[in-house]
């Protein structure tokens, strides 16, 4: 039979743009239980008008593992224990490996990596207890191929796959899944560019990898779907 997100309690971070705001609201029309983490509250507060009651903000950097620890107590009263969580969160420049500055370098892997080791680990229990505890893990397809000048994304995303990859070796006796989505280039703001930029069939509108994103976590109990990388037909590689 396959799952619905009527009623789960879902975390997603990066919530307020691109993926993550097509993620929010697509799961919202599904009847989820959000819990959405972004920097700017003032982006989130209209966010949560705009998506209905079942929806909790926390303004937080998600590499400020004291605010999650705050974020995660606070949702997890309004809402009950997580039973899907959602890494989407990212940052990354497009310049050459030699003019990435130190902090950037720093930032990225905090944020990118890191940061999704530390939340996935702190939402352990909760994920373990539910029914079907899901990790869906928003990489990118440069988790899977090169490019110029992406160097320390490009590693950030390799870390995210390796630890997908090892996680859901590890739980799938806890009945948690955990999946790895890779896209290609997508229509958002990211590395410098303008939603617009790269509109398909050239760039990924982001609510259709939203719904990617809710049919993966919406399969079977007994399904799982380790790895789905998808990119536009017109992407050039």
């Amino acid at each position: 039979m396959v799952q619905t997100l009527k009623n789960h309690h879902i975390l997603i971070t990066g919530a307020t743009r691109g993926t993550g705001l097509s993620m929010a609201r697509l799961f919202a029309a599904k009847g989820a239980k959000l819990s959405l983490i972004s920097r700017n509250i003032d982006d989130l507060e209209a966010l949560k008008e705009s998506l209905g009651a079942q929806v909790r903000v926390y303004a937080a950097d998600v590499s400020d593992y004291a605010a999650i620890d705050k974020a995660i107590a606070y949702f997890k009263g309004k809402q009950g224990p997580v039973e899907i969580l959602v890494n989407n969160a990212g940052i990354g420049q497009y310049k050459p490996f030699e003019d990435i500055r130190e902090d950037e370098l720093i930032s990225t892997f905090r944020v990118t990596a890191e940061a999704v080791l530390m939340l996935t680990r702190k939402l352990l229990p909760d994920l373990k207890a539910a029914a079907n505890g899901q990790v869906l893990n928003i990489a990118s397809d440069l988790a899977r191929r090169p490019l110029a000048n992406m160097a320390v994304y490009t590693a950030a995303k390799h870390a995210m796959a390796g630890f997908s990859q090892s996680l859901t070796r590890e739980l799938a006796k806890d009945g948690v899944r955990v999946m790895l989505l890779n896209p290609g280039i997508i229509d958002t703001g990211f590395g410098g560019r303008s939603a617009g930029d790269v509109p398909p069939p050239y760039g990924i509108a982001p609510d259709d990898l939203a719904e990617i994103a809710a049919f993966m976590l919406t399969r079977p109990g007994y399904l799982m779907m380790d790895e789905v990388t998808v990119h536009p037909m017109k992407q050039d590689f």
